[in-house]
């Protein structure tokens, strides 16, 4: 085949093993040839195992990206459904909370003083005559201020007959001991002959009240601003306040945080902060003098005998016993919510600093300052009230906000039970057998009492109950103590009257009947 191309080298490569010169072969059925063979299989089979194994790890990585890619997707769907979930229910929130304000009534006509003359000395006759039936439901409202004595009296006490009417709801005028008379707040009083006394009597007493807790509002803000000023002074370079104000202040904080139970455990910490007071009162680390009357709920005049009566007291003393009421307001909120028992220690410690000559003025202790701090956090104790669904109702009971939002409602009913037990363990102290006078009588403590369970039937709130029980838990033994059968009549309507007046969602109403019971079991008080 003289056309033929040329054979290639690679065909006589092996002349004795040839692809196609050994099928002419002899030796092609030969053993050697059958092993070449089998290793070339064998070496082909190979190829296509590894090959495969390949295309079947590809494979499954492929199906773990896509499983992983399927996840990932599946995540981000629920996260877009969770995040349309929370903006409805912050949408309804928002919407829940928001209130259409009530217009203000118009204001009645101001009628001339001899308009009014004439018909009072023209009108007298003829209403005694025309409209008997008006007269006789008002003197039937009238007298049961009496009659309302008489369930106290059931008990004895005729040392004090009548000082569970102040939380009587009808009566204009309570016949209270003197004091808890004088610090009944306003609100309570409900006068009901005619339109003209119940008029009187709210626009003469409720804003006294209100005037009252004012009052501790302006000074909380009059302790901020002296907070900045001397926080200012003592970053001057040479002020000698440099430096100690910060020391005293967290050797205060920690004293306060060790109070605990038990006799004498309290000795340690309650000198190092009496040593703390007197050393920036006696002027060894100097500071501007400061008008104490900024800081008190009433005006007060010199006293004779007393240790400080000057206009002035050093301002690193005011802001230390700031300090010191922040820490006991503090400790209440953190420790006694939980565990009521715990604010006995901590008011035991309050009525030793305030009740101390050394830290008075003009004979009265500056416990005004710790109150005004208790007003702020806990106005239900000083007869507000408002509905802890809304916005403006939350402001009005201290319901405390983090950040933008409101703190949840257990937040809220702990730090509520703490200050409750707190404000009960300052305002039951028995000063009997002391020589000091109590800076916090225990008719606040009726005042307080009386502020909550006379609230109307659609003005209680959760907060309310949660406050009350908190007052009541553990201190019940004192208040009957102050107060006697007075005080039995009282709890009786705070743990079985009261709860009546709960809306549907005050789930602490509950607890006080649940008091009520374990009182029973306990102690033997039966108030059902």
């Amino acid at each position: 085949m003289t056309r033929s191309s040329p054979l290639r080298r690679s065909q006589f490569s092996s002349p004795d093993r040839g692809n196609r010169s050994s099928f002419l072969f002899d030796e092609r059925n030969t053993e050697l040839s059958h092993r070449d063979a089998l290793a070339a299989a064998q070496a082909e089979h190979d190829r296509i195992r590894e090959a495969a194994l390949r295309v079947y790890e590809l494979h499954e990585l492929k199906e773990v990206h896509q499983r992983i890619l399927d996840q990932e997707r599946r995540e981000q769907e629920r996260l877009k459904a969770e995040a349309e979930v929370a903006a409805e229910e912050k949408r309804l929130q928002e919407l829940r909370a928001k209130t259409i304000p009530k217009p203000a009534p118009p204001p009645p006509a101001p009628e001339p003083p001899k308009q009014v003359e004439k018909s009072q000395l023209e009108k007298p006759a003829s209403l005694e005559a025309k409209k008997p039936a008006e007269a006789t439901p008002a003197q039937a409202k009238a007298t049961p201020q009496p009659a309302a004595a008489q369930p106290n009296g059931i008990f004895g006490g005729p040392a004090k007959p009548a000082v569970g009417n102040p939380f009587g709801a009808p009566p204009a005028t309570t016949t209270a001991p003197p004091k808890a008379a004088d610090t009944t707040p306003a609100p309570q009083s409900k006068p009901v002959v005619g339109q003209q006394a119940s008029r009187q009597p709210q626009s003469q007493a409720r804003p006294a009240a209100h005037v009252e807790a004012d009052r501790y509002v302006q000074i909380h803000q009059e302790l901020k601003k002296l907070r900045k000023d001397l926080i200012a002074q003592s970053k001057v370079p040479g002020s000698p306040l440099k430096g100690k104000m910060g020391t005293f202040r967290r050797e205060i904080r920690v004293a306060i945080g060790q109070l605990t139970g038990g006799k004498g455990a309290n000795a340690q910490p309650t000198s190092k902060i009496m040593g703390i007071l007197r050393e920036s009162l006696g002027g060894q680390v100097p500071s501007p003098p400061i008008q104490v009357s900024r800081f008190v709920l009433e005006p007060r005049e010199p006293v004779e005998g007393a240790t400080y009566n000057d206009e002035n007291l050093p301002a690193l003393f005011i802001y230390l016993i700031n300090i010191c009421a922040k820490g006991v307001i503090s400790q209440f909120i953190n420790e006694c919510g939980p565990n009521p028992k715990a604010a006995d220690p901590i008011g035991v410690f309050t009525a030793q600093i305030f009740s101390h000559k050394d830290f008075q003025w003009r004979g009265k202790s500056l416990i005004d300052i710790l109150i005004a701090k208790f007003r702020v956090v806990c106005p239900v104790l000083f007869g507000f009230r408002g509905n802890d669904k809304t916005e403006r109702g939350r402001m009005a009971i201290g319901w405390r906000k983090d950040g933008p939002s409101w703190i949840t409602e257990q937040s809220h009913n702990d730090r509520m039970a703490g200050l409750g037990a707190g404000f009960a363990s300052i305002s039951l102290r028995d000063f009997s057998k002391a020589s000091k006078a109590n800076p916090y009588p225990p008719t606040h403590y009726w005042k307080a009492f009386a502020g909550i369970v006379n609230s109307p039937p659609n003005e209680t709130s959760n907060t309310q109950y949660v406050v009350l029980r908190s007052m009541i838990d553990g201190h019940e033994q004192r208040f009957l103590n102050f107060y006697g059968n007075a005080a039995v009549a009282a709890l009786r309507l705070a743990l079985v009257e009261f709860p009546k007046k709960a809306p549907q969602n005050a789930s602490a109403a509950g607890s006080l009947l649940a008091l009520a019971e374990v009182l029973k079991t306990e102690s033997g008080l039966v108030l059902a």
